[in-house]
């Protein structure tokens, strides 16, 4: 992870969840973290734990950007490469979830996630990619095991993150001549605090339905999706593109198996 030093990365989605532990990872390897988030004040805070753990604040900076905006996407760029000279890596992290089926989804659902999910990521790219081409950079795409193992309830999410591994794949063949390497992070069920929410007093059973579907016997950790973007992004992946790294704690071997209780990441 030492080749993340004073590399140049956007962390799109920085505020929280897997974007904010990919932030302080990289800010930990000494990597100048451009932290781009609709809610501001929660990059703001991200890049201020990266100033409390070590990080110089000429290091790091926030910027407000919904990536569904060109004008947004167009700003976080020019605030990148203004500050910080160029871009090395981009990790397009921001992405929505929704449980709604494929059939039972209407128009508006479809295109929200598929704008926020999809589109806006490939769209960022294409911002940064001439820049990217520049320093030989990298590309990691948030996706999930999901866009594999469908999970029935979250059809049309599903279907925008299959989206993305095969923008991950074109893309990977479209830049490999200019060194530019392009990977995407599956993870499987994370421990958060959905299943509280959702399920409540009954959290408990719950809980030991969705471990049963993965053979490590425990739910993966945002941090440990952080640390699988970070291998992708530095040097000692430097001849992997277009490839799909799973951290799903084995569930992928054995299928989802149509689990309801299981969540999307």
């Amino acid at each position: 992870m030492e080749s993340l030093k004073d590399k140049v990365a956007i962390i799109t989605g920085a505020g929280s969840g897997f974007g904010r532990c990919t932030s302080l990872l990289f800010a930990k390897y000494g990597a100048l973290v451009v932290l781009a988030d609709m809610n501001l004040e929660g990059a703001e805070a991200v890049a201020a734990e990266c100033v409390t753990n070590g990080h110089k604040k000429s290091q790091v900076l926030a910027v407000k950007c919904d990536i569904t905006k060109d004008a947004d996407r167009v700003n976080l760029v020019g605030e990148c490469v203004r500050t910080f000279g160029r871009i090395d890596i981009l990790i397009n992290n921001a992405g929505v979830y929704r449980k709604k089926s494929m059939l039972e989804a209407d128009d508006n659902m479809y295109d929200f996630l598929m704008d926020v999910n999809l589109k806006a990521q490939i769209f960022l790219t294409k911002v940064a990619v001439p820049y990217l081409k520049m320093t030989k950079g990298t590309i990691v795409n948030l996706s999930s095991i999901v866009a594999e193992e469908a999970v029935a309830p979250a059809g049309v999410y599903c279907i925008s993150k299959a989206g993305i591994d095969c923008a991950t794949k074109v893309l990977a063949i479209e830049l490999a001549e200019f060194g530019v390497r392009v990977n995407s992070v599956r993870p499987g069920t994370m421990h958060t605090g959905l299943y509280d929410v959702d399920f409540g007093e009954n959290v408990s059973n719950v809980m030991k339905s969705v471990i049963s579907e993965h053979p490590l016997g425990r739910l993966g950790l945002p941090e440990e999706v952080a640390k699988a973007v970070a291998f992708l992004a530095c040097d000692l992946s430097s001849y992997s593109t277009g490839n799909f790294f799973f951290v799903d704690g084995g569930r992928h071997c054995v299928g989802a198996r149509h689990n309801p209780h299981l969540k999307a990441q």
